[in-house]
């Protein structure tokens, strides 16, 4: 009697243990799944940095070229107005 009782409790924890492991192979299966599925969201989000950094590395140098312009330009406006107003008082002492 004592031998099919021991030996039912065996069966019944083989079962338990059985079934969780079974559960703890599900789960690491999914979560396994979430890490592939993540993995794949930041490389992709890595690859958009990326493209975003150059258009901005891009768009800076574009930006102290056109500072550089707007400079020589301004430089050039304020020679011109000291020209014409040369030219004036030239004007107005020939009168």
């Amino acid at each position: 009697m004592y031998f099919f009782s021991s030996a039912n409790v065996y069966k019944s924890l083989y079962r338990k243990v059985n079934e969780e492991k079974n559960m703890v192979q599900d789960d690491n299966v999914n979560l396994k799944e979430l890490i592939g599925k993540y993995d794949k969201q930041v490389k992709g989000s890595v690859r958009a940095i990326d493209v975003s950094q150059d258009n901005l590395k891009v768009a800076r140098d574009d930006l102290q070229t056109m500072r550089l312009e707007n400079s020589e330009l301004k430089h050039k406006v304020e020679i011109l107005e000291t020209r014409t107003a040369e030219l004036y008082a030239q004007v107005s002492a020939m009168s």
